[in-house]
């Protein structure tokens, strides 16, 4: 059985949810020869993109799995009554994880296996309070459009903020149940692909006044309607076979990455293929193709496009390298 998590726009700072999911090609995991449990993907001390994706199986003798936990530093984090080949957790954020799964079978047997790997992209975490009236952690650089993340923190001292967008007026402190002090986690949603300002002004009690200003950009990122008749610019995947976001990919250790910019109303100009974060291919048109070697284990893609007028493409996947 697989279980797996889409992307969904928007903030996702809290609990596991798992769907079900036919077709996903994650990295093929075997149960170890002796009894005992596996973890396949990530390969220890790799880095994934979120959100991350854990691959297990188990030798239990032919005794049915009755419950399955995963702990992160000792903090549980998932728990299932069966074993799932495949978990998709987004309350694991950017940062290092020392990951713990336990299952046990019908008789009480204990199967344990242990593994520690770094998450980057867009799991971003809890905003941390400053010393300032507010403080602004996200959003920052790029993220993906139709979503702006905004973590902020408002100092005891505050009693009233106000947050505009572009010049437009998003959110104020109790519109909607939004706190006045302490940390704020919301989505601005942004359309299109572009560059953006996010401003937050704070009042204190005793009449200060702090403004923080963001500049932000939103990029294309690939998405169709339920429907399919209906999808936004971005860059696809053509190789690997099931790349993409969520999803691992098996590759051998020497690899073709192709991929191409679709749905865009503006000619590509520039192309960049990403391995674990170093340049390894570039191209001036719509298309691009990188032959990649790698060594065994975890990896992880990025590609990002440019057009005429600027506008910034990008998707990305890991890679389980065999």
């Amino acid at each position: 059985m697989e279980v797996c998590m889409r992307r969904v726009n928007g903030v996702i700072a809290v609990a596991v949810m798992l769907v079900s999911c036919g077709g996903a090609a994650f990295a093929a995991c075997s149960a170890p020869a002796q009894s005992g449990l596996a973890l396949c993907f990530p390969s220890a001390g790799s880095t994934v993109l979120y959100p991350a994706t854990i691959e297990m199986a188990v030798n239990s003798g032919g005794e049915p799995i009755t419950h399955l936990s995963v702990y992160d530093g000792n903090v549980e984090v998932d728990d299932q009554d069966f074993i799932a080949d495949t978990l998709i957790d987004y309350s694991l954020l950017n940062g290092t994880h020392h990951i713990t799964v336990n299952a046990w079978d019908a008789k009480g047997k204990l199967y344990q296996a242990k593994t520690s790997f770094t998450i980057t992209g867009f799991g971003f975490g809890p905003c941390a309070k400053g010393s300032g009236l507010v403080t602004l952690c996200e959003p920052s650089g790029y993220v993906p459009e139709g979503s702006a993340p905004v973590f902020a923190y408002f100092a005891s001292g505050v009693k009233s903020w106000s947050m505009t967008l572009d010049g437009t007026n998003i959110a104020s402190s109790g519109q909607g149940g939004l706190p006045v002090t302490g940390p704020l986690e919301m989505d601005a949603g942004v359309t299109g692909a572009g560059a953006h300002t996010l401003v937050v002004k704070a009042v204190a009690t005793t009449g200060a006044t702090s403004t923080v200003t963001r500049s932000f950009s939103t990029f294309y990122n690939l998405d169709c309607s339920p429907k399919g008749n209906t999808c936004s610019p971005g860059i696809e995947f053509v190789q690997p076979a099931n790349a993409s976001e969520g999803e691992a990919a098996d590759v051998g250790t020497s690899f073709k990455v192709q991929a191409e910019v679709v749905y865009n109303t503006k000619p590509t100009t520039k192309m960049i293929v990403y391995l674990d974060g170093k340049n390894i291919e570039q191209s001036t048109g719509p298309g691009i193709t990188a032959n990649v070697t790698a060594t065994k284990g975890t990896h992880y893609l990025v590609i990002l496009a440019w057009d005429t007028a600027g506008k910034l493409y990008e998707t990305y996947g890991n890679v389980n390298v065999q």
